[in-house]
């Protein structure tokens, strides 16, 4: 904004300049009286001439008039906007951005917008879950995202209860510091029991305190990089197949979770029987229970219970329909 303002301040100070230069040059007169004619004809005010005019300075001040008006009309516009802009702008931005935080529900708070949090944000938006973004720097705006943006400490009440806490589904605590995870995840905690969190840490000292303040996920994103690239190494061809699966559009394979909600019909049914495998070519690799339990590869006498989450690999033509099929 500040280099905008000054462009439109050095063009109406060069078309001055022109217009008191030239007066100058062809009348004779003295600067100041040059450059009392320029802005008299600049703003039309009114007022005679100061001298008689030559012929010379009849025609310098009509084509001074003509572009001169108009060129200066032009950067007292552009000058006007930027001043004003921001003023009633961000009036109108704040207003239609409180309305759709009132709105929202069932979405996910992301704290911080570094490097980490713009990735989190990025992959929560391409699967089409509702997220707002809570962030210190004002310049850090994901206004290419199109999402909510509450400024301010994501630690304080007030912020959080702006970004919808009460009515969030999650909330991503990606500070750059420690302390600060552990003070966002034990204020959102006491404020809303019931929601899930995840934390970043860096120390493995904090790993506790987080767990402690209420994080039911603590991730360190030092120690899956380096487990990544160990990874790599000693078992590349399954870390390569991971990641195929993982990206979604590059394999066709798609590892997915599925929540049997009440009434689903895989409730109360084995795994033999309930034919998943066999109509949707699907391999289950693991289910967790609602008391937290997660029973890896189970059985075909595994009996599926409500609101068992089921982690399975399908192929991505078959995710669609498995989908509609046990969510109807």
């Amino acid at each position: 904004m500040l280099w905008q303002i000054s462009k439109s301040v050095s063009h109406l100070l060069i078309i001055v300049l022109m217009g008191t230069f030239g007066y100058h040059l062809i009348e004779g007169w003295s600067l100041f009286e040059s450059l009392y004619m320029t802005i008299i004809s600049l703003t039309t005010v009114g007022y005679g001439e100061i001298h008689s005019l030559s012929n010379g300075g009849k025609i310098f001040t009509m084509i001074l008039i003509i572009t001169g008006i108009s060129n200066f009309a032009i950067v007292i516009r552009n000058l006007s906007l930027q001043v004003l802009k921001p003023l009633f702008g961000n009036t109108y931005r704040e207003k239609k951005m409180e309305k759709t935080l009132q709105n929202m529900k069932d979405h996910f708070i992301i704290c911080g917008f570094g490097r980490i949090g713009q990735d989190v944000c990025e992959n929560l938006i391409n699967n089409d879950i509702k997220i707002v973004v809570i962030d210190n720097d004002t310049n850090k705006a994901p206004s290419e995202y199109n999402i909510p943006v509450v400024h301010g400490d994501a630690s304080s009440e007030d912020i959080l209860i702006k970004a919808g806490i009460r009515t969030a589904q999650g909330l991503v605590s990606t500070v750059n510091t420690d302390a600060g995870n552990v003070f966002i995840t034990l204020t959102a905690r006491e404020l809303n029991p019931d929601f899930f969190i995840i934390a970043r840490y860096e120390f493995e000292s904090t790993k506790s305190k987080l767990k402690r303040a209420g994080a039911d996920h603590v991730i360190n994103p030092y120690q899956i990089g380096s487990d990544k690239i160990s990874q790599i190494i000693i078992k590349p061809t399954i870390s390569k197949i991971l990641d195929f699966a993982h990206q979604k559009g590059h394999f066709e394979l798609s590892i997915e979770e599925l929540e049997i909600e009440e009434n689903n019909p895989l409730i109360g049914q084995k795994i033999r029987d309930c034919g998943i495998r066999d109509r949707f070519n699907v391999i289950i690799i693991a289910v967790e229970k609602t008391n937290g339990e997660i029973v890896t590869n189970p059985g075909p006498n595994y009996e599926f219970k409500k609101y068992d989450r089921v982690v399975l690999i399908a192929n991505q033509n078959e995710v669609f329909a498995l989908f509609q099929f046990y969510k109807k």
